[in-house]
């Protein structure tokens, strides 16, 4: 019998230190404009850059970096290498698709488009991975969240009102997947006159600040509604290399600095994975055999302490053991639980007395998945539902 469990954590490809998603609720804010400055304007100040465009229906980076090349197959079966343009590595699907040809993708599709660029795309090693994230709360949002948990998400916004409502709706997903929020970058702020240099709120003034005070996050900085962005992105020249004193540029690399200033602050995230072990009857681990810590993450390890019994060890140091028979019984999914009156639908006579885990994985920053030795595995486990079972240890 084997006595000694292993935990492992697993990397994805993409190897950053730091994994940021871009994300706006509303389309033609401007996400992907800042999203291709931003990691230009990193990569100027000497840090190793990626870019991931994961607007699978609308993919911008290849016009804005000028590169629509196809990418080369890598050493392994089913994966490439990125691009590079302008100091950076990045993948889009406009480097795959034929642009005359619309992507007329379900749900399913897209989240399995994505899987692959996190896990079949061969990343170099990375100080910063930028995701520029399709617009909205969908699927795309989930399957990022899932499949490399970011270190933290940048929001953009225009000052309407239209557009903020949407974006508060944003950040609440983003703080129900345990996404710290980095700060708001808005858009489109206002009209400076080339002339004169006079400063016209057309679409109001300074709503995304206010926003952004309110919930409690940092407000980055504000970009005008200027030309030198438009033509700099239809030449596939990103605008922050333009040698111009243009108030635009100057806010660009405003926001760069202040990103760059707080990259040290950030976590990486491996993905959990904790394979079940054969343990005889009498054998107990009390205590984690590993630990780790990272910011704003709850959990600072997971481990088997015996053949029926999961141990997790919180933030604040406090631990808990739950048995793998109640666990199962506390399945949250829709086939154990109706979805609407909440009623349980799992009878616990049909759930065997010695049933044990296959394996533990991670989803994102928000909770685990384990795998059950009869088969059961479409339950998501969220932390704090988690941290409602079971006793202390």
């Amino acid at each position: 019998m084997t006595t000694s469990p292993e935990q492992k954590t697993v990397q994805t490809r993409t190897n950053a230190h730091a994994v940021v998603a871009v994300h706006s609720a509303k389309g033609g804010v401007g996400k992907s404009t800042v999203s291709v400055n931003l990691a230009v304007g990193l990569a100027q100040r000497g840090l190793r850059v990626g870019l991931l465009d994961a607007d699978i229906h609308g993919p911008s980076a290849t016009l804005l970096l000028g590169n629509a090349d196809w990418p080369d197959p890598g050493p392994e079966p089913n994966t490439i290498h990125p691009l590079k343009a302008h100091g950076i590595h990045f993948i889009s699907m406009g480097n795959i698709a034929n642009k005359q040809t619309p992507l007329i993708w379900r749900g399913a599709m897209v989240h399995n488009m994505l899987s692959q660029f996190y896990s079949q795309v061969l990343w170099p090693e990375l100080d910063i991975l930028l995701i520029d994230m399709p617009p909205g709360t969908g699927d795309a949002l989930l399957t990022t969240a899932q499949a490399d948990p970011p270190s933290g998400v940048i929001v953009v916004s225009t000052p309407q009102e239209l557009s903020l409502l949407d974006t508060v709706r944003g950040v609440r997903a983003f703080r129900d997947l345990n996404v710290p929020i980095l700060g708001f970058v808005e858009n489109m702020s206002f009209l400076s006159c080339t002339g004169c240099g006079y400063e016209d709120d057309l679409f109001g003034k300074g709503a995304a600040e206010a926003v952004a005070e309110q919930l409690g996050f940092p407000f980055l900085g504000a970009l005008p509604i200027d030309s030198v962005i438009c033509d700099s992105g239809d030449a596939g020249v990103p605008f922050v290399l333009a040698r111009s004193a243009s108030a635009s540029v100057q806010a660009m690399n405003a926001i760069v600095d202040k990103v760059h200033a707080g990259l040290d602050d950030l976590d990486v995230l491996g993905a959990w994975s904790l394979e079940w072990a054969e343990l005889d009857w009498l054998t107990r681990v009390a205590e984690p055999p590993e630990q780790r810590e990272a910011a704003g993450y709850p959990l600072r390890a997971l481990w088997q302490v015996s053949r029926d019994e999961l141990g997790l060890m919180w933030a604040d140091g406090t631990t808990q053991i739950i048995g793998t028979r109640p666990l199962r019984l506390a399945c949250p999914c829709a086939r154990c639980v109706d979805e609407i009156s909440g009623e349980p639908l799992l009878d616990p006579d049909t759930v065997p007395s010695d049933i044990t885990l296959r394996v533990v994985k991670s989803v994102g920053r928000y909770g685990l998945a384990p795998v059950f030795s009869d088969g059961h595995k479409s339950g998501i486990f969220s932390f704090p539902y988690l941290r409602a079972l079971g006793a202390p240890g």
